[in-house]
């Protein structure tokens, strides 16, 4: 199981890019490679990412009708047959899939949906046994991402830190007539080890460091991670994020027989750091849908 979430701290605040959007990105890229995904937003604090996903792909993605609101309604066990019942499909490249267990949209109805399935990180992370799960903790670190990023046997952690790098194109030429531009922000992307700090922490790397990411990220629109129609400017964006899935699928391919034989346990391989570089719906899900 991937975790995949936000670096906590303050930051520049680069609109739509976050935890859930390169958790949908790696979700794609995985199921281009072959494989089969689920999508699991533990979204605590309503970042809508079904709603998001669906404006890039141009879809409706209701969670109320298909996501966590409705499965926690249907008072069933978190088990691959009650996922396929409550899940998206979302359209993929190549010959997997991946589906998407999407959270209300609204803070209340995220907490609680983010805590309940805290309280079944164990029946989660066997999912693995089904699919490649991957699963998104947007934003500051509350009490229920810790079972979950305990539960996982890879995590990478995604970090957006002032620019460093002299703008360019014509910013640069309004640089010279003594206009002033900050440099573009930039991302990064890196695992960690099995040691984590906690709320307000750092993620501790294992063997390796992180390496600076996209430099100029500004210009590339974070809607590509989530299926919108790629445009020039955010190729850098895209190979950075897709050079980061293929290291983690790698590892996670070779650890998989091992993680098997392991009944689920996690496997220590999966915590290797690697470096990259990126440039039905009852009255009770009703209830919460209507508040996602």
């Amino acid at each position: 199981m991937l975790a995949v979430r936000d670096a906590d701290g303050t930051g520049p605040v680069v609109a739509g890019l976050d935890a859930g959007a390169v958790a949908v990105a790696v979700a794609r890229l995985w199921a281009g490679a072959g494989r089969d995904v689920l999508l699991v937003d533990a979204d605590a604090h309503g970042t809508g990412l079904c709603e998001r996903v669906g404006a890039a792909a141009r879809v409706a993605l209701p969670p109320a009708r298909r996501g966590l609101p409705s499965l926690i309604a249907s008072r069933t066990p978190l088990c691959a047959d009650s996922v396929m019942g409550h899940s998206w499909h979302l359209p993929a490249r190549g010959d997997g899939s991946v589906r998407l267990l999407g959270a209300p949209a609204h803070p209340d109805g995220a907490r609680r949906a983010a805590g309940w399935l805290a309280d079944r990180c164990t029946e989660l992370a066997g999912l693995a046994l089904r699919w490649a799960v991957i699963v998104s903790m947007p934003g500051p670190t509350v009490r229920s991402y810790e079972p979950l990023i305990r539960a996982a046997s890879q995590r990478v952690v995604l970090a957006v830190t002032p620019g460093t790098v002299p703008v360019g194109g014509l910013r640069a030429v309004g640089a010279a007539f003594w206009l002033r531009f900050a440099p573009d922000p930039e991302v990064t992307l890196r695992t960690a080890g099995t040691e984590w700090a906690g709320p307000g922490g750092l993620w501790c790397d294992a063997a390796a460091s992180s390496a600076p990411l996209v430099g100029g990220v500004g210009r590339a629109r974070p809607a590509c991670l989530l299926g919108a129609r790629p445009r020039g400017r955010d190729r850098v964006l895209l190979d950075g994020v897709a050079d980061v899935a293929e290291r983690l699928g790698a590892v996670a391919e070779r650890a998989a027989p091992r993680h098997r034989g392991a009944n689920g346990s996690a496997s220590q391989e999966c915590a290797a750091a690697v470096a990259a570089t990126v440039g039905s719906a009852t009255a009770g899900a009703a209830a919460m849908g209507a508040r996602g």
